[in-house]
């Protein structure tokens, strides 16, 4: 946990001090004045909480955004920075507790649960005084509603993308300037980069998002879009994942992990935002699907192999798509008694220079689609190729019971995976699953 106040030195303070939780009261309502309630420090502090630990979006936030925003407005502004790990618990504490912060952020999969339990504010009112043209411009306002409402106000987009080695496509006899396009190039080329001891994996022709079971679910997703297939129909209620393209997705992805003919390994491996670690970097893997964060930090950290490093726009089957869209957004807390304040916070960091600044500490893709010409944003190889698939990106249904589905789902695709259950099998057990959860909520 990682906080910030005013009248305490900006990072190094930060990043030492663990502060207090404010009691907070309830009261206030769109569009309303602010008087009491929410921080519990009197009208003139803001509570805002942001998820996770990235070096470079704390000194930004504590040293440029906040400082600015506190000197155009007279507010306070305390920041919190939460691990994601324990975000959704110290949420969950802190509105049981009634001390939830005014705003608060965090993944778009879950803006419908905190609006079916009636934890945040719907914005539309506060977006109806933004001039039309202005409210165009934000990229992925769409994805951040919740039964026609808007919840959550994404700060940013993300997507995976199919990275490859030049150099090893030359070694292996590959075009780099002809990177894979289908689902059947994408199998052939993993074939010739492959690289066995004997019966052991030294370099996979390819590898996917495989961290921990969601972000394998991540994986499955980009090959479902891409078969045509997704996670629910329009309505969000009737799971669709188990379809024939979820099948025929997911025992495609199933394949280069497990079988005399797998090509890929790690399962497991923390590979996000691993830069000079990643098997990218160590010449572990010859391609990968990875997110811009994680092509940010191995920019960063391994500039000489980054150079050596290009993008593929996103795969296809019958469909060019691939998982992503809105990433993490802010959310005004039902609880405040400082929502006006909260907005104007939310508004001033969505400005067109700060969401360039913001992409340009935390990496992904701007809320702006102004910004995709931005000539500072587009000389970033680690952006670029992103804002300019951004159209492709398909991501999680907005429905309340999701993050559990999710978890039921995950489950079974790591399973199949892992080569312990077929990939049809997996699927209907994790609808089945995901239909029940949805009718116990």
């Amino acid at each position: 946990m990682i906080t910030k106040s005013r009248g305490a030195s900006r990072l190094a303070a930060g990043l030492l001090a663990v502060m207090a939780l404010s009691a907070c009261g309830g009261g206030g309502t769109a569009g309303g004045t602010a008087s009491g309630g929410g921080s519990g420090d009197g009208a003139s502090t803001l509570r805002v909480w942001f998820p996770g630990n990235l070096a470079e979006e704390i000194s930004w936030v504590n040293d440029k955004l906040v400082p600015a925003f506190e000197a155009e407005h007279k507010v306070d502004v305390q920041v919190e920075f939460v691990d994601w790990a324990n975000l959704a618990t110290r949420l969950s504490t802190a509105f049981a507790g009634g001390t939830a912060p005014d705003i608060f952020g965090h993944g778009n999969a879950a803006a419908a649960g905190y609006a079916a339990n009636n934890r945040v504010i719907a914005l539309d009112d506060y977006l109806a005084k933004l001039p039309d043209s202005d409210v165009k411009d934000l990229t992925f306002l769409d994805q951040g509603k919740v039964g026609g409402k808007q919840v959550i106000m994404p700060l940013r987009g993300f997507g995976h993308l199919l990275a490859y080695r030049t150099d090893l496509f030359q070694e292996a006899g590959l075009d780099p300037a002809s990177p894979p396009a289908t689902w059947q190039d994408l199998r052939a080329a993993a074939d010739k980069l492959v690289v066995r001891d004997g019966d052991r994996i030294t370099r996979s022709g390819v590898i996917f998002p495989a961290d921990d079971p969601t972000s394998m679910s991540q994986a499955f997703g980009s090959f479902l879009f891409q078969a045509g297939g997704n996670f629910a129909d329009e309505s969000g209620t009737t799971i669709t994942w188990n379809s024939d393209a979820g099948k025929r997705a997911l025992q495609f992805l199933a394949e280069f992990y497990t079988g005399p003919k797998a090509v890929s390994t790690g399962l497991g491996e923390a590979t996000s935002g691993a830069g000079a670690q990643h098997p990218l970097v160590t010449g572990r893997a010859a391609m990968a699907v990875i997110d811009e964060a994680t092509l940010k930090s191995i920019h960063e950290q391994a500039p000489d192999v980054a150079a050596k490093i290009k993008l593929a726009p996103p795969l296809k089957d019958t469909t060019a798509a691939s998982f992503g869209g809105a990433g993490n957004g802010l959310f005004i807390s039902a609880d405040s008694g400082h929502k006006d304040q909260a907005w104007q916070f939310i508004e001033f960091l969505l400005k067109p220079a700060n969401a360039k600044a913001y992409v340009q500490a935390v990496g992904g893709i701007p809320a702006r689609a102004s910004l995709a010409t931005d000539p500072d944003l587009a000389a970033q190889q680690y952006i670029k190729p992103y804002m300019d698939a951004a159209a492709q990106f398909r991501g999680n249904p907005n429905i309340a019971t999701w993050t559990q589905q999710r978890e039921a789902l995950a489950k079974q695709i790591e399973a199949v995976l892992r080569g312990k259950t077929p990939a049809a099998e997996a699927l209907d057990r994790a609808a089945s699953e995901a239909a029940a959860l949805a009718k116990q909520n």
